[in-house]
């Protein structure tokens, strides 16, 4: 990574701002051995994955995960793991509870960021966990600038959200510092430009910034 003084920093979301449970939406249901967690964790992945690209609108993605659960006789619900019809709201609910608390530590650094240096937030996300995050998370009212898998129809580690969001921002990729948890998604950012950082936890960025002189 570079060590010029970047004019941007973008932050992932999940497990960078906030912690992240996905193994949470399936217990919520209730579905939580190994063997009904493998029946259904494929296409859980691949419902939740077309919300978050864009492709399907909330009620979609509702309609889809009931389809999934609920278009069952008795006998193959008792063996997959649940006994009754789930709700829209039951699907909502377990959605939610993926959701955990804020990163010690990181909403202190961004705000003292971001009256250094303007910030951004690059997320796979989908409208349900992003509203809820605006509505809970602080630190995201620090990060005017959002860049949203859903709303680019794009998703980490596919180039194009990189992409798209440097050709809004009409910036060098070079001047961009890129922070995420996943080391696939800051490998994808460096071979578009971007000054990719691999977070591992407050204190260890806290001291890069500080190198970059940027706290």
């Amino acid at each position: 990574m570079g060590s010029s003084r970047p004019a941007f920093v973008i932050f992932d979301l999940g497990n960078v701002l906030v912690h992240i449970h996905p193994e949470a939406f399936l217990q919520t249901l209730g579905i939580d051995t190994p063997e009904n967690r493998r029946y259904y964790q494929k296409s859980v992945i691949n419902i939740v994955k077309a919300y978050e690209r864009g492709e399907d609108s909330t009620d979609q993605f509702l309609d889809h995960l009931g389809v999934l659960f609920n278009a069952h006789d008795a006998a193959q619900q008792h063996i997959r793991g649940h006994r009754r019809v789930f709700s829209r709201d039951d699907f909502c609910r377990a959605m939610l509870s993926i959701i955990g608390r804020p990163i010690v530590g990181m909403e202190e650094l961004v705000r003292n960021l971001g009256a250094r240096v303007p910030l951004g937030l690059l997320s796979n996300t989908n409208p349900m966990h992003f509203d809820a995050c605006m509505d809970d998370l602080a630190v995201l009212q620090v990060i005017p600038s959002h860049f949203l898998s859903y709303r680019l129809k794009s998703l980490k580690p596919e180039p194009g959200i990189f992409e798209k969001a440097i050709e809004l921002l009409q910036l060098d990729p070079g001047d961009v510092l890129y922070i995420d948890d996943l080391h696939e998604n800051v490998e994808a950012a460096r071979r578009v430009g971007l000054n990719g950082y691999l977070f591992a936890g407050e204190q260890e960025l806290k001291r890069r910034l500080s190198d970059l002189e940027l706290i």
